[in-house]
C-alpha cells in the first residue's frame, strides 16, 4: 500500500512538472507567434522566463578563458609581426654592411694605389735629387781639373750626363762670376770624338728651352781655355 502511494506521488510530481513545462513552452510560443505577426502580447512572467533562459544560454556557451585566449592570440600576432620587422631590419642592416665593406675595400685599394704611386714619385724625386747632386759634384770637380784630364773624364760619361755636366758648369760659372770652361772642354772633346761632341752640342742647343748656352759661342780657333 505504501509503495503504491509513493508511485502515485511520483506520478503527480511528474505531471505537475510536465504541466509547468507546457505552460512555459506555451508562453514562449505565444510570444514568438505575437512577434511574428507584429503583436506584442504582455504575458505575466515572460520577461523573467526570457532572462532565465538567456542566462542559461550564456552560462552554457560562455568560456571563462575565451577572453584570455583572444588576448593571447592578439599578443602572439603582434609579436609575430614585430619579429618579422626585426628580421627585415636585420636584412637591411646586413645589406648596408656588405655595401659599406665593399666601399671600404675599394677605398683601401685606392689608398694602396695612391701610396704606391707616391712612393714611386718619391723614389723618382730622390733619384733625380741624387743625380742632380752627383752632376753638381762632377761639374765642380771637372771645372777645377786640368782641361785634358777633365775631357778624359767627360769622355767616359754618357751623352746626357755630359750635357748636364756642361750645363752645370755654366751655372756654376755664373754663380762665381767667371767665364765658363764648357766651350773649351767641348772643343777638346771634338778633337777626340767628333760625333759625340756634335751630339752633345746639338742636345745643349735644343734642350735648353731657347736659352743660349756658352757652348754656342765656341770659337774653333781658340786653343787655350778661359781662366778659371
Amino acid at each position: 500500500m505504501t509503495f503504491r502511494n509513493t508511485n502515485d506521488i511520483r506520478k503527480i510530481i511528474l505531471l505537475i512538472l510536465f504541466i509547468i513545462a507546457l505552460l512555459i513552452a506555451g508562453v514562449l510560443f505565444i510570444d514568438w507567434l505575437g512577434k511574428s505577426v507584429g503583436i506584442s502580447v504582455p504575458l505575466p512572467g515572460l520577461n523573467y522566463l526570457k532572462s532565465v533562459s538567456f542566462k542559461k544560454k550564456v552560462k552554457i556557451s560562455e568560456d571563462p578563458y575565451l577572453l584570455e585566449r583572444e588576448e593571447l592570440s592578439k599578443e602572439k600576432e603582434r609579436l609575430s609581426m614585430l619579429d618579422e620587422q626585426i628580421r627585415n631590419y636585420e636584412k637591411e642592416i646586413l645589406a648596408k654592411e656588405t655595401d659599406v665593406n665593399k666601399k671600404l675595400e675599394a677605398l683601401n685599394e685606392m689608398k694602396a694605389n695612391l701610396d704606391k704611386r707616391q712612393n714611386m714619385m718619391d723614389d723618382i724625386e730622390k733619384q733625380k735629387n741624387n743625380r742632380q747632386q752627383n752632376i753638381r759634384e762632377q761639374a765642380l770637380k771637372i771645372y777645377n781639373m786640368p782641361p785634358k784630364d777633365a775631357v778624359a773624364l767627360l769622355e767616359k760619361q754618357t751623352e746626357p750626363d755630359v750635357v748636364d755636366i756642361l750645363r752645370e758648369i755654366d751655372a756654376y760659372s755664373d754663380e762665381i762670376g767667371k767665364q765658363s770652361t764648357s766651350p773649351y772642354l767641348l772643343k777638346l772633346m771634338g778633337d777626340i770624338n767628333k760625333d759625340k761632341a756634335a751630339n752633345v752640342l746639338r742636345k745643349l742647343k735644343y734642350s735648353n728651352e731657347g736659352k743660349v748656352t756658352s757652348v754656342e759661342t765656341i770659337d774653333k780657333n781658340t786653343e787655350t781655355p778661359p781662366a778659371p
